[in-house]
């Protein structure tokens, strides 16, 4: 194997940003009257990336914020759900996931998990569903891909809209096509743990014209700035001294220093994912080596190519070190005892966030720990952290 080849941050990189910097363009604007003497929004380095990103997943609607989660709720406000709507999502789960859904003004409510996987599959969220249900979100977790081709013929038996949350998997394809283009939207990462980085940053995918409208709605201050010929959606009463913030929505942009670093990194995905490729089977050696019995790893679909974010070592239970049951979180156990979300929507009698909800998540994150397999560590550093990882085992 050979340590890591090139600056994870190097001449591409470099280049890119002192070109942005020439331009004097650092935001990527709203087009004439927006703040800035000098806008070419067509030529915005931004809007590259999202050609990019679109041309790479093979989707046709991608819009790029500054961060993983802004993704996230552009994802879900791309759904067009109401307050107090409910919105499933693993219980085993980064906890941006069901912060995005209480930042729509939904419920979030959570669904159990393959307690070797830690993946939601289409039973688990079926068993979920109530009559406020909406939408559901499936975490790509650790990059290993759940079964979509399942869950989408249950989404479309049951009406749910299905989200992909793909921050740790780029690169992950179930039967060639990546994750992120199956369900209805998507959301990905540039944080500076992911597969490809600017520090902080994201995009979502819609797979709707309609979808896409409503989350660079959210994530652009209410401001229709619409690409891939993409019109409408504007209201007909706008008043004429008006901007033309026409709904409300926050302010998500991503810099123009963001998407040029983005972009260069998205140039490299390929060299970045063989890297993990090779980290992955240096784990498996030290795996076997050990020759210890009570270690283990989980399965993954059939017919899946996994490009992991980290990879998930199963020990006896009890002896796990991963802390990721979101509904244990405390702002969980508050609304579990006043029954209101921070943003006081009511929740539901039926739908708890105590101990015990869902077994398999709690099982699982007892007998897992995961070492990390980033394309930056060197064949040393990661059996250093494998040993750490695995100590007292």
């Amino acid at each position: 194997m050979v340590d890591v080849p090139d600056p994870l941050f190097g001449p591409l990189e470099m280049a890119a940003v002192s070109q942005v910097l020439s331009s004097g363009q650092l935001w990527r604007g709203n087009g004439a009257g927006w703040g800035s003497e000098r806008e070419w929004s067509d030529v915005a380095v931004a809007d590259r990336l999202e050609d990019a990103v679109a041309d790479k997943l093979g989707v046709h609607y991608v819009h790029a914020v500054n961060s993983g989660t802004s993704a996230n709720e552009a994802a879900i406000a791309s759904l067009g759900l109401a307050p107090g709507d409910e919105v499933i999502c693993p219980a085993v789960s980064p906890v941006f996931v069901p912060f995005s859904i209480l930042a729509a003004g939904c419920v979030p409510v959570f669904a159990d998990v393959d307690p070797e996987s830690l993946l939601v599959d289409a039973n688990t969220i079926e068993a979920a569903i109530s009559g406020g249900t909406r939408a559901a979100v499936v975490v790509h977790i650790w990059g290993m891909p759940a079964p979509m081709s399942s869950i989408m013929a249950m989404a479309e038996r049951t009406g749910l809209k299905i989200v992909e949350d793909c921050a740790q998997g780029f690169g992950t394809k179930i039967s060639g096509k990546p994750v992120g283009s199956f369900g209805d939207a998507s959301c990905w990462s540039f944080q500076q743990s992911k597969h490809i980085s600017c520090g902080e940053g994201g995009f979502f995918v819609s797979k709707s014209a309609e979808g896409y409208a409503r989350g660079v709605l959210y994530s652009n201050a209410g401001i229709p700035n619409f690409r891939f010929n993409v019109d409408g959606f504007r209201p007909d009463n706008v008043a004429p001294e008006a901007r033309g913030h026409v709904q409300f929505g926050h302010n998500h942009r991503i810099s123009e220093l963001q998407a040029a670093v983005a972009i260069a990194q998205l140039s490299r995905i390929e060299e970045f994912n063989r890297r993990r490729a090779e980290l992955v089977k240096l784990v498996v050696a030290h795996l076997e080596q050990r020759g210890n019995t009570t270690l283990r790893v989980p399965a993954v679909l059939p017919d899946s190519k996994v490009s992991y974010w980290r990879y998930p070592i199963l020990v006896p239970a009890g002896r796990g070190t991963f802390k990721g049951v979101s509904y244990l979180e405390p702002v969980f156990t508050q609304m579990h005892k006043e029954r209101v979300t921070p943003f006081g929507v009511p929740i539901p009698e039926y739908v708890g966030y105590g101990r015990g909800e869902c077994p398999g998540a709690e099982l699982g994150v007892s007998q897992t720990r995961a070492v990390p397999i980033h394309h930056g560590l060197t064949d040393r550093e990661l059996r250093d952290t494998l040993d750490l990882c695995l100590e007292g085992l």
